[in-house]
């Protein structure tokens, strides 16, 4: 599998005789390769490109004693790796348990100082030194492969790479075989899809971000094409395992919400989109909900049917739903607030720019329609961040399913 994953390399070690043999057989693999001494990783003036994978000497000072080594490792990372290098994996010229784990305790504490290796993995180069190198692709296959962190993340990247091509490769093939025609056609064909995405009825949205949608659905035939080049055992999990956590689960989950429901990019409020979530600022608002807890956060939700949506809309209204959030609720409001009343489904989740779990609460009796000029009026509402398809079609679906129950006069 790293046959797939191994394209470009970073060599760090004090002693190019030792490196030589390992660039070479690098080499032969086809593999971009960057080598320096620490002297001159010292002196780069800027952080380096992203690596897939940075083989690394323990002791690139010769007399210094562990922790010494380890310091200098850190402070050339700082300076050479920085924050914005990227996703990459480290294996540690050591064979000493002690020595891994001791280099790992100490970089875990760096997150606000570069970016950290996904995972650190040990070789011993005195054996390759002996014996050559020609076997060394097929280790690091074999100890990747028993590592979760690694495994995952050298077979994610690889998916990421086929799905990527396949994907661009696919529209591209749409557009007439000539370059003469490429550019315009490749662009009628993004602009249709990226029109399908939301749907948004462009001639009413005029210096809306178009490109967005086109990225979105990309990335969406990206997601079905990384699905279906998956055909390998991982062995992720055991079966009867129940996992532990060593941080906070609650904030972890939180967060996995956050990124599975909310959008935050590309926010326009002069852009009306369905799943749009806007804070009311106007308290005498009608669909400011009433009697809920002081440190609530009354919002709505734009919740127009993407049917209605789609097509140019002559009154210009928008249909919303009332509701609000906050960090908790009391025993006593939880059994309020948990009535059939309220879309009672949303607990637990990040929103953008604020780190402690919310919960929502939407009232279905705050509905109703809103001219989009009062939308767009940024002293009444204020445009937070928008539920993604999944989320906002739940909402759109159980509010529509308490709207249209009949119930019956039954006499008693």
């Amino acid at each position: 599998m790293i046959e797939h994953f191994l394209d470009s390399t970073l060599v760090i070690d004090d002693k190019i005789a030792e490196a030589k043999p390992l660039i070479q057989q690098l080499e032969k693999e086809d593999i971009w390769i960057t080598y320096f001494h620490p002297d001159d990783l010292k002196k780069v003036p800027l952080p380096l490109r992203s690596r897939k994978l940075i083989f690394l000497d323990l002791y690139l000072q010769d007399g210094a004693d562990l922790n010494t080594n380890i310091s200098i490792i850190r402070s050339l990372f700082e300076k050479a790796i920085g924050k914005d290098f990227g996703c990459y994996g480290v294996i540690l010229w050591s064979n000493h348990d002690e020595q891994i784990s001791a280099l790992r305790e100490k970089m875990s504490k760096d997150q606000d100082s570069y970016c950290l290796p996904l995972f650190i993995l040990g070789l011993s180069k005195t054996k390759y030194l002996k014996d050559g190198y020609d076997t060394l692709i097929h280790d690091i296959d074999a100890l990747l492969k028993n590592n979760v962190a690694s495994n995952f993340f050298v077979y994610w990247n690889k998916l990421i790479d086929i799905g990527k091509n396949h994907s661009i490769q696919s529209i591209y093939s749409l557009a007439n075989n000539t370059y003469d025609t490429l550019e315009n056609d490749l662009q009628f064909i993004l602009y249709h899809l990226a029109k399908n995405q939301t749907g948004i009825p462009i001639k009413t949205n005029a210096g809306y971000k178009l490109e967005n949608d086109a990225i979105k659905a990309i990335a969406d035939m990206l997601n079905y094409d990384i699905i279906h080049q998956h055909n390998e055992e991982l062995n992720l999990f055991t079966d009867g395992v129940e996992y532990s956590f060593s941080g906070d689960k609650i904030k972890v989950f939180a967060n996995l919400n956050e990124k599975l429901f909310i959008d935050s990019k590309g926010m326009d409020q002069n852009a009306i989109i369905p799943g749009n979530v806007y804070e009311v600022l106007d308290e005498s608002n009608i669909y400011a909900v009433k009697g809920i807890p002081v440190s609530a956060t009354k919002i709505i939700v734009e919740v127009t049917p993407p049917c209605d949506f789609a097509v140019d809309k002559k009154a210009a209204l928008s249909r919303v739903l009332g509701g609000f959030f906050l960090e908790n609720l009391t025993k006593a409001e939880k059994e309020v607030y948990g009535k059939d009343l309220y879309y009672k489904f949303l607990n637990g989740v990040t929103i953008p720019d604020n780190e402690l779990p919310k919960v929502f609460r939407f009232d279905y009796r705050y509905s109703g329609s809103i001219a989009e000029n009062d939308l767009k009026d940024t002293s009444k509402y204020k445009l937070l961040f928008r539920f993604k398809d999944k989320l906002f079609a739940d909402i759109l679906q159980k509010s529509s399913a308490h709207t249209s129950r009949l119930g019956i006069p039954f006499i008693q």
